[in-house]
């Protein structure tokens, strides 16, 4: 297994107690729901989805490739 770190773009469902979590100004609030709610499963991947030039260096460094290092982009 290699590691690939993508900015995937995903619709989530949240509780009301989530939402207030995500747009208040407490950041660790924020980071608290977003990760119950991947645990969960409460997310669908969708829209733009894309794998940063700097993440497409990183990977190539780390395992020897020589892949394209720019923005590769899909919408799911």
């Amino acid at each position: 297994m290699k590691g690939l770190w993508i900015r995937l773009g995903a619709a989530i469902q949240i509780t009301d107690a989530e939402e207030q979590a995500i747009f208040g100004d407490d950041g660790s609030k924020m980071e608290d729901a977003l990760r119950t709610i991947i645990a969960e499963g409460r997310f669908c991947p969708g829209g733009e989805t894309y794998i940063p030039s700097k993440a497409v260096q990183k990977f190539n460094r780390n395992y020897g490739t020589a892949y394209d290092e720019e923005d590769w982009c899909c919408d799911l």
